[in-house]
């Protein structure tokens, strides 16, 4: 359950990068409302999974927490990958 919780809320954060006009992955801009419905359902789900992991508190904390580091990590990514494309 954890993975699964893990993963939707990893996939929900990156749909919101995706839905960035500032996002770095892509060449091209993607339609931007349906990556933020997406979004915004893959991390209800997620923090749904953590909640049925986890006690509800501890689920909208681990919820936060995850979605805090990947949208911080996201943005870092993609610029290594520019730099790692360069050379």
């Amino acid at each position: 359950m954890v993975t699964l919780a893990l993963t939707l809320t990893m996939l929900g954060c990156a749909c919101l990068y995706l839905a960035s006009p500032n996002q770095k992955w892509l060449s091209l801009v993607p339609p931007r409302r349906p990556l933020l419905a997406v979004g915004s359902l893959l991390l209800i789900a997620g923090l749904a999974s953590w909640i049925a992991a986890l006690h509800p508190l501890a689920g909208v904390f681990v919820t936060l927490h995850v979605a805090m580091v990947c949208l911080s990590a996201f943005p870092y990514s993609a610029a290594l990958r520019g730099v790692w494309r360069r050379n």
